[in-house]
């Protein structure tokens, strides 16, 4: 391949990576200025940065200084061109939230049914902070230690019967009614950057993203295919 043929090549790689970022944000690069430039902003191109910036001055340079004498100044390497197509991909399909969460065979569950306490040990031994409340098939509610601590407070108990089992904690596990936590649900298509926003956006009065449930239709009442706390994702 000449000089030319691969300095237009690149050109047209970077491009379509400005058109695929300026799909993902809605945008018009005419009014608000270069997609690529607010990538670069971004926690996701953390692994793409250094070289993007590279390739963005490359690109900057041959649209000002293409030329010497009729010569290329600059000629990008095929590695390059194949590192544009590879940003591309990964904005046209980023990963997915379900990728980096625990499925559900593997989340610790309980039922109405079973003694408070054994779940609580679970929970302790595996690690668990929230876990879902089954019932016919269906998540209801979560218990988690918040649970625990508003339910002592409000019935001024120190300590916990042996014999309490999930549904004496009754309302208190519903979804809405955790006083300091609140739950997500999305759908199978979710990408984990629109997950980690979530858990990143500015807490809705006094409650913090505690968990985010992905079910096979996005919602409450749908089957739980995988859950994320903000541990599975704060390093995305």
């Amino acid at each position: 391949m000449s000089q030319s043929d691969r300095a237009d090549e690149f050109l047209n790689a970077y491009r379509e990576l400005e058109e695929a970022l300026n799909n993902k944000y809605n945008t018009d690069e005419k009014k608000f200025g270069s997609p690529i430039v607010r990538f670069l902003s971004e926690k996701e191109s953390k692994p793409y940065r250094e070289n993007l910036d590279i390739c963005r001055e490359i690109r900057n340079f041959l649209s000002h200084h293409s030329e010497f004498k009729g010569e290329r100044i600059i000629q990008p390497s095929d590695a390059m061109i194949r590192f544009l197509g590879e940003v591309t991909d990964f904005i046209k399909q980023p990963p997915l939230a379900i990728e980096f969460s625990t499925l559900f065979a593997d989340i610790l569950k309980t039922t109405l049914s079973q003694k408070a306490q054994t779940v609580m040990k679970k929970m302790e031994r595996q690690g668990f902070s929230h876990v879902p409340v089954i019932s016919n098939g269906e998540c209801i509610g979560v218990f988690s230690v918040s649970t625990v601590f508003t339910y002592s407070l409000s019935n001024g108990m120190t300590s916990l019967r042996d014999d309490m089992l999930i549904s004496d904690f009754g309302e208190m596990l519903d979804f809405d009614k955790h006083s300091a936590e609140r739950f997500r649900f999305v759908d199978r298509d979710t990408t984990i950057y629109d997950v980690r926003n979530e858990f990143e956006r500015k807490n809705r009065g006094s409650k913090r993203l505690a968990a985010v449930f992905i079910t096979d239709n996005g919602s409450s009442k749908g089957r739980i295919l995988g859950m994320l706390t903000p541990w599975d994702v704060i390093n995305e």
